[in-house]
């Protein structure tokens, strides 16, 4: 077999303010199309998750390198039952203007890029997103048809996709930047019902301030235009960005967010990190203020079980006022 493969499946139990208690099967396997070792590591890793909320999950994300590196697919592909929460748009939503409601998704997302020179990526990203809506409250905004997207229907695009990547590890960095510039067109002739644009903007950098520790750093901007469903609007929370905020508390047109981990090894296998975050959503670019941001922070406890290629397993906890929020998953949130 290719140096550096390996294959990991665990059951796995966790709770997440988006699905309470939740039980399943995760797995990895990581692999490389050549036997070079200046080949990054390709992977695959799924999940199957059902949720005391009634919620049904089955994901494969997958990150594939040929050989030398020249190009890269990856993407997602997803389907879910999903019990959720509407909290309305805006930086200031009241949390009595929540509605529940009930989505059924079938997702696929693909970038395929090439590299030119040594961390420079380019290429195209196809989005197709089926969203079939089984339940909304009775008399609420998103039964009433007062918010793009409460029917449903479906969202298909295309985009550019700009990245320039000199990261050491992808799972859990150590040193290096990564940058992202996608521009994306939601039309009807590719079959959405719906008619927009999105531009997100992604910039990380990563310092190792000592032999055992790092300190990550990210900025990452989101804008829609046009007719985007509320599925599509720019938001925070969840597993990756600000942990500890419910995944679609606040959502708008525009979001700005600034988040920043401190990493620290305790030896071969185990580590500790801490992370704290700010994050806003507006209606316009133009309205972003200093005292709009919302604040999370937390830590958490890393497992390395393959130290060579510093594949990690994580589990954080954030907080956000309230109860903290459990995430257990593979990977670094950036």
């Amino acid at each position: 077999a290719p140096a550096g493969a390996g294959f990991v499946i665990a059951p796995v139990v966790y709770y997440t303010p988006e699905t309470d208690l939740a039980w399943g099967l995760v797995g990895i396997h990581y692999f490389r199309l050549d036997a070079r070792r200046d080949t990054r590591l390709s992977h695959y890793r799924f999940n199957v998750i059902r949720t005391r909320k009634r919620q049904s999950i089955a994901q494969a994300d997958f990150e594939l390198y040929s050989p030398r590196g020249r190009y890269l697919l990856d993407g997602t592909a997803k389907y879910s039952y999903y019990p959720d929460r509407f909290y309305g748009i805006g930086n200031r939503s009241a949390e009595e203007g929540r509605e529940d409601f009930v989505s059924q998704n079938w997702r696929l997302r693909l970038d395929l890029q090439r590299r030119w020179g040594r961390s420079f990526f380019a290429g195209l990203r196809l989005d197709l997103h089926a969203i079939s809506m089984r339940q909304t409250e009775a008399g609420g905004l998103l039964a009433s048809g007062g918010v793009s997207g409460g029917a449903g229907g479906s969202v298909s695009g295309l985009g550019l996709l700009l990245r320039w990547d000199s990261r050491d590890n992808t799972f859990s960095t150590r040193r290096g930047g990564y940058a992202s510039f996608l521009l994306s067109r939601y039309l009807r002739f590719l079959g959405s019902d719906y008619r927009f644009g999105q531009l997100d903007v992604d910039a990380r950098r990563y310092w190792p301030v000592s032999p055992r520790a790092v300190l990550a750093v990210q900025a990452l901007f989101r804008s829609a235009w046009g007719d985007p469903p509320f599925q599509a609007l720019p938001r925070f929370g969840g597993l990756n960005l600000l942990r500890g905020y419910f995944d679609g508390r606040y959502r708008d047109r525009v979001m700005l967010a600034l988040q920043a981990d401190w990493r620290h090894s305790l030896g071969r296998r185990l580590g500790l990190c801490a992370f704290a975050g700010l994050a806003q959503v507006q209606a316009q670019a133009s309205r972003l203020e200093l005292d709009g941001f919302h604040a999370a922070a937390g830590g958490g406890v890393r497992y390395k079980f393959n130290p060579r290629e510093n594949l990690i397993i994580r589990l954080d906890a954030g907080f956000a006022g309230g109860e903290p929020a459990f995430y257990l998953t593979f990977a670094e949130a950036f």
